[in-house]
């Protein structure tokens, strides 16, 4: 049996390791597909990458049979945690650091733009029929003991042309998500949109193909441009072709910069791509997004980040900065440092890396002993104090309970 420890990526880039956990499972899911009289296959993203010479980071494996019971198999020899999505007769295994997708080969139909398929099982070239650009509709046979490649739409020949080109002229009309997805492989991989499916696209754009798609789909491939190694390419691009303005009018990526070098967490790239847009705007893409609360919240907090940057530049005290940041989603607040730098953006850094977090040396027990009554004076009181502390107007404890001393007795209390 398997363990997750022959599957888990540990030390240097993890290359060597990831490699020989893929041949692990591959190896078992040839066997196990064997055994029940199944054929199964190696396909879409790995093989492409694999062609590439790039590690890819999951397995997607299609099963000509029951890719449920394969998938079952596998989870309980790998002792993987196993999910199952019986209406497109697809499983997914996640096993440490590796997930596995299986699906039963299947051929699609759609019943109108942007719907979700009707599914019917398959074989293997009505598998490949049905993806979204040829690249990504090559298969390998397991067990792999060669580098034999089923590639019937000629991916290898755009692999090595660095082409991004769909299967059939309706493909942009049947899942208009291909549209993001275009411009995320060509941006990922620097290969060009073939000339007959720019084409395509841009049909597909004219006919307002992108309205048909739900606002989860289209989130969602936001979510994974957010995800890329470098998300600011694929964003232009998008917006060259006039899709980001598809979404919605305000929408566009000329505003953004280069990609900074350091990690940056998705949210604050979408909160980089909608730094332009007014309270309003923003309020009309969350609708449009069926925009989930983090997601709402990044956006409209973004409009307040942007509209209160004049004061945070001129705010001169910590305390000043606090007031108008606190309570702002992080995403939001690293989206505006990705902008550049200027004394607003000067401040948030700031804040980020040490006001956000100071709090009172006191806490509530310590002013009721002090003679400060629960209530809302307490939570006055406990503002003043953190107040004062950012401002350098307290050093200690012993500081803080004079402070709260003195507005104990003084007739009109200091604390509001």
């Amino acid at each position: 049996m398997l363990t997750l420890t022959d599957l888990t990526t540990t030390g240097g880039d993890g290359n060597g390791k990831t490699v020989d956990g893929h041949r692990l499972i591959l190896d078992c899911v040839a066997r196990i597909a064997e055994e029940s009289g199944l054929k199964a296959y190696l396909v879409g993203g790995p093989v492409r990458d694999r062609l590439l010479g790039v590690v890819a980071a999951d397995l997607d494996i299609t099963v000509v049979g029951d890719a449920m019971m394969v998938a079952e198999r596998l989870a309980a020899e790998i002792q993987g945690r196993l999910t199952v999505h019986q209406r497109f007769g697809t499983a997914t295994v996640v096993a440490g650091s590796l997930a596995i997708d299986l699906v039963t080969a299947r051929r699609e139909a759609y019943p109108s733009p942007g719907a979700l398929p009707i599914v019917e099982p398959g074989g293997i070239a009505d598998d490949l029929a049905r993806r979204d650009f040829t690249i990504n509709a090559m298969a390998m046979p397991l067990p792999a003991v060669s580098d034999q490649l089923v590639d019937p739409h000629d991916g290898s020949a755009d692999l090595t042309a660095g082409l991004i080109r769909v299967l059939h002229d309706g493909s942009f009309r049947d899942d208009p998500t291909r549209i993001l997805r275009a411009v995320r492989y060509a941006a990922r991989f620097g290969f060009a949109i073939e000339r007959e499916t720019a084409d395509l696209m841009g049909n597909a754009l004219s006919a307002r193909t992108l309205s048909a798609l739900s606002g989860d789909r289209l989130r969602h491939e936001l979510e994974r441009t957010f995800h890329e190694r470098d998300p600011v390419a694929p964003l232009q691009l998008a917006d060259n072709h006039e899709i980001l303005s598809a979404i919605h009018p305000a929408l566009t990526a000329r505003h953004l910069p280069a990609a900074t070098r350091e990690p940056v967490a998705p949210l604050a790239w979408l909160a980089a791509l909608v730094w332009p847009l007014d309270a309003e705007e923003g309020e009309a893409l969350s609708a449009r997004l069926n925009a989930p609360s983090d997601w709402a919240r990044v956006i409209a907090d973004t409009a307040r980040i942007r509209r209160s940057s004049p004061a945070l530049g001129d705010a001169s005290k910590p305390s000043e900065v606090c007031s108008l940041l606190d309570g702002m989603a992080p995403a939001a607040l690293r989206g505006a440092l990705i902008m550049g730098r200027g004394p607003a953006q000067e401040r948030i850094s700031s804040y980020l890396s040490h006001w956000w977090s100071v709090a009172p040396r006191l806490r509530g027990h310590d002013l009721l002993a002090l003679g400060v009554p629960a209530g809302p004076e307490m939570g006055a009181t406990l503002r003043e104090l953190r107040r004062a502390r950012l401002d350098g107007e307290t050093h200690s404890v012993q500081d803080e309970q004079e402070l709260a001393r003195q507005w104990v007795q003084a007739p009109d209390k200091t604390a509001n």
